[in-house]
């Protein structure tokens, strides 16, 4: 009897530990709402949703990349409207120096007028996103014009290298730019040597002067709307990438849920049976429990 008895007791004993794991994992489903809270659980599961989270995390690094060169580009986007609206202005104060109707008074205010829209020009080109300098090149540190002493303009001071982000395209986006790429492009001078001609020869009254000068202020108009163009582009190819990587985390997200996730009514069935079984088990050992002394000496 002993030895049956010392048999049956471990056997309920196993059997009330096994419905105790088994309740503990269904209530442990049903609170956190996962399938797989270890790898154990489900060791083929947890390996596929190690991959969903690693390419989760790598999509929503793709975003930000795409959400800040969003923003910087809506920066350059208005910088270059602004130095279209700039050179536009600085076309209608040579015109009005232009002719001889045009008084000396009128000349020198039209030179004055050039000179602020020259300041104006600097400024735009050292423009700024986040504390880096959008049209340097790669030198986000370096200012692309200085003005120096009597309102001279430097030449340039980036470089001619771009700066793009990668949105696993296979297509980079350029975000910043090379300002000689658009103040002089393969004109001779810059902008601000024609500026600076220009106020010269307006100041003079003179017509082939402003006339040069006029034809040098559209080249960099035309130079700054191809740039301005190329930035709507992939302004549109951002908005693209972001819906397209907003899908595939759907995509990952949902693909992730089914394999981490529990069924909540499988798993609340799950509970109530763990409970039964449990009870059960319990149930038997408090019976076995139960035996007498002289029971276990028969």
């Amino acid at each position: 009897m002993r030895v049956i008895f010392n048999g049956l007791f471990r056997q309920v004993a196993d059997e009330l530990n096994r419905t105790a794991g088994d309740l503990a994992a269904a209530q442990q489903q049903v609170s956190s709402g996962r399938r797989i809270t270890k790898p154990s659980d489900d060791p083929s599961g947890a390996s596929s949703a190690v991959t969903d989270h690693a390419v989760l995390g790598t999509l929503d690094a793709y975003t930000k990349t795409a959400d800040t060169a969003t923003s910087r580009l809506a920066v350059v986007d208005t910088t270059l409207s602004d130095m279209v609206n700039k050179l536009a202005a600085a076309q209608t104060a040579a015109a009005s120096a232009r002719g001889s109707s045009a008084g000396q008074s009128q000349r020198d205010a039209a030179a004055a007028t050039l000179r602020g829209i020259t300041d104006a020009l600097v400024s735009d080109f050292n423009a700024q996103f986040h504390g880096a300098y959008l049209f340097s090149g790669s030198l986000a540190t370096t200012a692309p014009y200085v003005a120096g002493a009597g309102g001279v303009i430097s030449i340039y001071q980036g470089n001619a290298t771009t700066m793009s982000v990668d949105l696993g395209q296979g297509r980079p986006l350029q975000t910043a730019f090379v300002g000689s790429g658009i103040a002089q492009g393969s004109d001779p001078t810059d902008i601000f040597t024609v500026l600076a001609n220009l106020m010269t020869a307006v100041t003079a009254g003179d017509a082939v002067g402003i006339g040069l000068g006029m034809a040098g202020l559209d080249r960099a108009a035309d130079r700054a709307t191809l740039a301005q163009t190329q930035v709507g582009t992939n302004l549109n190819a951002l908005d693209d990438a972001r819906a397209r990587l907003s899908a595939r985390r759907l995509d990952v997200g949902a693909q992730l849920s089914k394999t981490e996730d529990a069924n909540m009514a499988s798993a609340i069935t799950q509970m109530s049976q763990a409970d039964t079984a449990y009870r059960a088990a319990l149930g038997a050992f408090s019976k076995v429990g139960s035996v007498s002394l002289m029971d276990y000496l028969k």
